[in-house]
């Protein structure tokens, strides 16, 4: 079963359907379809940050993960990209220096501060990452020298390279999947309208035994080079705060805003609408509702979770959502994400109309 939501990212979706119509008796239709195209593709770059796009958006052809033959959006970023800071901090050098954060999932789980308590904790659960001189063992995930500390256990801070680009394909008609895929570890969520990639849980200290250190706005640099987000960026603060983690992030919060697009075609929404966080989201952190930008349809929001990113994914991706056209030896995981547990709500969401929500 696929659905298309031609409203969902794109109001003159369905001009472009009426030209693609008539081009039996038009032979202009396919410069005018091109030209609308275009236009749909621009729009959609408008919501994307100066400077987060390094080349103009378009719209191609692309084949879905359905079998789906459509058009998608695609759009060049950077590998750094110059609407964030990208520059940490990450590990700290000493358990007495403050870094970034890390979402702890091992004994008394929760977000901490890479600070001299959560080092403490650390310890009393028999994990080295710090020397009797209280010095940090930093190693480059990449396989870099590590710091002058060699212990048991690491904190990961990879190289950065902004010598590439990345490119992402999007549905611009996004279609509804028979079953939701779950976005475990390092799955690719979407492109921020920041220009950073997103991708799901990073890799567990309790499988790997390195801790890849997170700044302060849930983001850190690939081992590749790339810098991208754990976390929804814009909502982050609350949840900081919440957890009693002494760090800012420098990032201006809007929990209301649009901040980026799924891989799927749908748009993510800070966590809360018209002033608090909805109560009839589905299991994948979505609903239908009526949104400023594009009017009742179909979205994601962040939770106000640790980490705050969508749980599963609604609709069908491109083949390749994430590729990088001049960086020969870039790795570019999607985790270990897989279809199950059913559609979401009724159904998933319906075809642009407000529905019977029922859940």
């Amino acid at each position: 079963m696929k659905t298309s939501i031609p409203r969902v990212v794109v109001p003159l979706a369905c001009l472009a359907l009426l030209l693609s119509a008539c081009a039996a008796v038009d032979d202009t239709t396919e410069s005018s379809t091109d030209s609308t195209s275009s236009t749909a593709a621009t729009e959609m770059a408008g919501l994307f940050a100066d400077e987060a796009l390094t080349s103009d958006a378009i719209t191609v052809d692309c084949t879905l993960s359905n079998g789906s033959e459509s058009t998608c959006y695609q759009f060049e970023v950077a590998s750094l990209s110059s609407a964030v800071d990208t520059e940490g901090p990450f590990c700290p050098e000493t358990t007495t220096d403050e870094g970034g954060i890390w979402v702890w999932d091992g004994d008394e789980p929760g977000l901490y501060a890479l600070d001299e308590d959560f080092w403490a904790l650390m310890e009393s659960q028999g994990f080295e990452f710090a020397d009797a001189d209280g010095d940090i063992t930093i190693v480059d995930p990449a396989g870099g020298t590590p710091s002058s500390s060699t212990t048991e256990n690491s904190c990961l801070q990879a190289t950065p390279d902004d010598s590439y680009h990345l490119q992402v394909l999007i549905p611009t008609t996004p279609e509804l999947l028979d079953e939701v895929t779950d976005l475990s570890v390092i799955s690719q969520i979407g492109l921020a309208f920041d220009g950073v990639t997103i991708f799901g849980d990073a890799p567990s200290v309790l499988d790997t035994g390195g801790l890849p250190a997170l700044d302060a706005c849930g983001g850190h640099i690939d081992p590749s080079g790339y810098y991208h987000w754990h976390f929804g960026a814009e909502s982050i603060q609350s949840i900081l705060d919440a957890a009693g983690a002494n760090v800012t992030c420098a990032i201006e919060q809007d929990n209301e805003a649009p901040v980026a697009l799924a891989y799927d075609g749908y748009v993510i929404y800070g966590s809360e609408e018209d002033g608090a966080v909805p109560t009839d989201l589905d299991e994948c952190g979505g609903h239908v509702s009526d949104t400023e930008e594009f009017g009742e349809v179909y979205h994601y929001h962040l939770s106000t979770d640790a980490s705050n990113l969508p749980l599963c994914r609604v609709g069908a991706t491109a083949e390749v959502t994430l590729s990088s056209p001049d960086g020969d030896n870039v790795a570019l995981p999607n985790g270990t994400a897989g279809g199950g547990g059913g559609a979401p709500g009724d159904g998933g969401p319906p075809d642009g109309e407000a529905p019977d929500q029922g859940n």
